[in-house]
């Protein structure tokens, strides 16, 4: 053999390891909500303001997730903010929820199975929830916590507020009964 198809074969092996990955990465995603009860799902919730979470998103994005024009915003301030979210913890609490989320889209999947689309753009936001809150910490170990509070805090909680949209009106799509426990818990 020579060195390019080594190369190529390699590089083959690589993709596919991947691949196999990924896969069994989500089919053990799926199987973790599944085996599941949906009590179990609700208890891993934490409780945040649900107004509070509401007016700092609605601040910064109309109900579709586009953000605001620097005009029509109001612009809550980042005290504001930081009361209405409970600081850095309320922003900690709201990302272990988007772990629920995600959890709650794939529990759906056995009855509903295009819920696996929107548990996929759930784990999206998620992940850029993580990184709002992570450059938050960074901020807190310098100090600059406050000042950086409403450029990360109010994006994160604007995403999460759309994650919560959405999975409410999968849940109603679906016509599924744990949507009244749903509405109740988020």
């Amino acid at each position: 053999m020579n060195a390019r198809t080594i190369l190529f074969l390699t590089a083959i092996f690589i993709f596919l390891g991947i691949l196999v990955v990924v896969a069994l990465r989500y089919y053990l995603r799926a199987r973790h909500a599944s085996a599941g009860s949906w009590e179990q799902l609700l208890e891993r919730l934490t409780v945040l303001d649900r107004d509070g979470v509401a007016k700092i998103a609605l601040d910064y994005a109309d109900e579709s997730g586009r953000r605001k024009t620097e005009s029509l915003s109001t612009e809550l301030e980042s005290s504001q903010i930081f009361g209405l979210i409970g600081g850095l913890a309320g922003l900690e609490a709201l990302e272990k929820n988007c772990a629920v989320l995600i959890d709650m889209a794939f529990f759906v999947q056995q009855w509903y199975p295009e819920a696996l689309v929107l548990a996929e753009e759930l784990r999206l936001s998620a992940r850029e929830i993580e990184w709002h809150v992570e450059r938050l910490r960074g901020a807190a170990k310098t100090g600059n916590l406050e000042p950086s509070f409403a450029s990360y805090a109010q994006p994160a909680i604007a995403k999460y507020y759309l994650m919560t949209q959405r999975v409410l009106a999968l849940y109603e799509r679906g016509n599924l009964p744990m949507l009244i426990d749903l509405q109740r818990a988020i």
